[in-house]
């Protein structure tokens, strides 16, 4: 795998110990992600990197082999850009990707987003309290979408516009994998990477 990594000139950019440190974490995350994931030796991945935001590390997987990762100057957190990393590998792992030729349907893109959260965390442990019965709440209005869809409102269900809560989409991705751990616990999001977003519900035993 060939990491190519691009800092963004801005006024606001990065130092050389900064670009350096962030540089070392890029390759080790991702490298181990590719060996976790079983993706492809000679490929090659592009991750530019943006000094941009004050709060948080921000990921976006923009084609199959470019990752965009937006990183706060004043705020160089190890575990949050690792955790960024890990995600957007995942999405590359399954072909998600912001400017693909190919539309997602919802159920696919509820299945990428709450696989590549729980393969984050299958990497990097750590506590997000998702509570089921926060989800069977929106299950219902879920299932009169047509999942199967690609015309579906990314900022409803992703980023809480028209009343839903921030993140729903990504919370509800997340209980469905939980689920298919519950019933296989031998199964992780690095193994179900390529499976299809209907036959991973079959395994979530979840009826939508």
């Amino acid at each position: 795998m060939i990491l190519n990594i691009i800092f963004i000139k801005s006024k606001k950019g990065f130092n050389k110990k900064q670009k350096q440190k962030i540089k070392s974490i890029i390759r080790r995350t991702a490298n181990h992600a590719v060996k976790v994931l079983n993706l492809e030796s000679t490929s090659i991945i592009n991750f530019t990197i943006y000094p941009f935001g004050k709060k948080y590390v921000f990921g976006c997987t923009q084609a199959e082999n470019w990752i965009q990762i937006d990183v706060p100057p004043k705020r160089i957190n190890e575990a949050e850009l690792k955790n960024a990393i890990y995600h957007e590998m995942h999405h590359i792992g399954r072909g998600y990707s912001f400017h693909s030729k190919k539309k997602f349907t919802l159920l696919n893109t509820l299945f990428s987003e709450g696989l590549a959260v729980v393969f984050e965390l299958e990497q990097i442990p750590r506590r997000i309290p998702i509570s089921s019965a926060f989800v069977k709440k929106w299950l219902p209005q879920l299932k009169e979408e047509n999942l199967g869809g690609t015309d579906f409102s990314h900022d409803k269900w992703f980023w809480g516009k028209e009343g839903r809560p921030k993140r729903l989409g990504y919370k509800i991705g997340v209980y469905l994998v939980n689920q298919i751990k519950k019933h296989y616990p031998e199964l992780t999001a690095a193994k179900l990477v390529k499976k299809n977003a209907k036959y991973l519900l079959k395994l979530s035993k979840v009826k939508l």
